[in-house]
């Protein structure tokens, strides 16, 4: 909110008195995202109950007293500035990836030298082996760690904890190294990307990192409030993060960086169901800001979620089609929500169907946004919204949220009210959002790559066997939404090793494991760029480029595809190709 009593770090002083920490922390205090193509909103509520955060390209948090606000709704609210809630992408690679030769080639022994890596994940556990140098110092140039409260505030940030690379020195030197650095990472998830991606070798356990060279930086994200779970019906034990408190996290990488005069490689291992598809949500955006930044490259996992059957898609005959979307819902569901999205100016109207038979009227245009609807033998409630998003590329959502929903087949009756080229997307949650099986019966894999995956400028990344050179079933695919090609290629992610908890080495298959190994392989990429005669630095657009440029191809299969991109990662093949030239 721009007003005039801000101070240099975006907080309001009337906040300050009454703690911008608290506020952005406090279950009573809703969050809100404001791009800078937005004008503030003044909520109509005093200055001091308002904790304002300002982020990298004009984009603002802002932190707001819930007991002076109207309901939440995406008719109040609009649907981008309601903070979206991402989960964790989980849970002979580099060989595969051509990232074993470029570290071994007498000329180039690529390492990650001068490059950091960032990473916005449930942290570190900087004690390991493979986050140190040969000397037993750390790797880690800086922590920023949301969840402790007790120790500096990170420069222009208003909670949470820094820990800087002396620290973490002065902390892996004593006898209770947490008492000097108390940040954990009590999940793993971060600690096994950041080491696929840039951990030193363990000779013991046959393993080494990418980017074993390189510099690392991690933010640990604080978990979602319970209002933003809620709002999304997300079952209650779910570990999901703010899209806020990423883009604030994005924020403070590229401050490091900039600190450090290196080049930035951001790992994203986060996704979501939620959204578009099609590159517009606040997170894709800022994303893609950063990847036309000189020097900074974003790499960001594609998902799982091809084989879950969370998607469904539909092209209309004519327009006097009636489409029925059938959802499978299991016992014991304590809530989902479902998104529908069309482009203008195709309209579509829908009603819903319950297992016993009991069916909803249409939703009008011309009655309103919000819908509540009560099935009075499943006991369940459905809230239906229906927003034309014109900021949003033209389109339209209609957003539906079911409380306790009765098991067996449910059914959304979609209907065109103008058609052009008509079609629709259903997507279901991600299964870490879900308590049990909700499924479409008819369910289509493609556009399955999850948010923010589907950015313009970012690279998205699928994920393969290396062993048998085979695509894995679950991984996320394309193409957006609007059509554009993405993934971009394929990195190994199946039987993936890394550190776990505890000094102990795991073995992973997923989104995060080929989006660590990626992130680690564009490392290299820019430690050869910056070697360049001449050199003043490389884009993400041009890093894409040349992965593509020395992509391997199946035989008999056409490239670009939803599958793969425009290929498997080969960095080798890559500056082999370059050379040839």
């Amino acid at each position: 909110m721009k007003n005039n009593y801000e101070n240099n770090s975006g907080m309001s002083l009337h906040a300050s008195a009454l703690s911008c920490r608290e506020m952005i922390l406090s279950e009573d205090y809703w969050d809100f995202i404001l791009p800078p193509t937005r004008c503030p909103d003044n909520y109509n509520v005093p200055l001091d109950r308002i904790c304002t955060q300002k982020m990298d390209f004009g984009y603002q948090a802002e932190s707001v007293d819930s007991e002076l606000l109207e309901p939440l709704t995406i008719e109040r609210y609009w649907y981008n500035s309601i903070p979206n809630c991402y989960a964790l992408l989980d849970m002979n690679a580099l060989n595969a990836a051509g990232i074993s030769a470029v570290q071994n080639y007498p000329t180039l022994q690529l390492m990650g030298e001068n490059v950091m890596i960032g990473f916005i994940d449930t942290g570190i556990d900087y004690q390991n082996e493979v986050f140190r140098n040969v000397d037993g110092s750390t790797r880690i140039a800086a922590i920023w760690d949301q969840t402790v409260q007790s120790g500096t505030l990170p420069e222009g940030m208003q909670f949470g904890s820094e820990y800087t690379r002396e620290e973490i020195d002065e902390a892996l030197q004593s006898a209770n190294p947490l008492d000097i650095v108390p940040s954990r990472d009590e999940n793993g998830h971060g600690t096994f990307l950041a080491s696929v991606a840039a951990g030193s070798a363990n000779v013991e356990n046959q393993f080494l990192g990418a980017a074993p060279e390189s510099t690392i930086a991690v933010v640990k994200l604080k978990e979602a409030k319970k209002y933003l779970k809620d709002f999304y019906a997300i079952r209650e034990e779910a570990v999901c993060f703010q899209e806020n408190d990423i883009m604030l996290g994005l924020k403070y990488l590229n401050a490091a960086a900039r600190k450090a005069g290196m080049p930035l490689v951001i790992c994203i291992a986060l996704g979501t169901n939620f959204g578009g598809h099609n590159g517009t949500s606040l997170l894709s955006s800022m994303l893609d800001s950063y990847s036309q930044q000189l020097n900074r490259c974003v790499v960001i996992g594609g998902g799982n979620e091809a084989a879950e059957r969370h998607h469904y898609y539909h092209m209309f005959d004519n327009k006097n089609e009636n489409v029925v979307a059938e959802i499978r819902v299991g016992e014991g569901i304590s809530g989902f929500v479902t998104e529908l999205w069309s482009a203008l100016p195709n309209v579509v109207t829908m009603s819903i169907t319950s297992p016993s038979g009991e069916r909803t009227r249409q939703i009008s245009l011309r009655q309103g946004y919000r819908y509540n609807f009560v099935f009075t033998f499943e006991r369940t409630e459905v809230v239906v919204e229906y927003r034309l998003l014109l900021e949003n590329n033209d389109s339209q959502l209609i957003f539906m949220r079911f409380r306790d929903p009765a098991p067996g087949i449910w059914r959304i009756h979609v209907e065109p009210l103008q058609m052009s080229e008509g079609d629709f997307h259903l997507w279901l949650p991600i299964r870490e959002f879900l308590d049990g099986d909700v499924f479409f019966l008819e369910a289509n894999p493609d556009t399955t790559l999850t948010e923010p995956g589907t950015g313009r400028n970012s690279i998205t990344v699928a994920y393969y066997n290396g062993r048998d050179n085979s695509v894995d079933i679950n991984s996320g695919r394309g193409y957006t939404r609007d059509g554009r090609i993405k993934p971009d290629f394929a990195a190994p992610g199946v039987q993936i090793t890394g550190a776990g908890l505890n000094g102990r080495f795991v073995t992973d298959s997923s989104s995060s494991a080929a989006t660590g190994i990626a992130a680690g392989g564009i490392a290299l990429l820019m430690e050869w760029a910056a070697g360049q005669p001449g050199s003043r630095g490389i884009t993400t657009s041009q890093i894409r480029n040349l992965i593509i440029l020395g992509a391997e191809q199946r035989p008999q299969t056409k490239f670009p595809n939803k599958e793969w991109g425009y290929g498997t990662m080969n960095l080798y093949r890559t500056l082999d190709t370059l050379r040839q030239l």
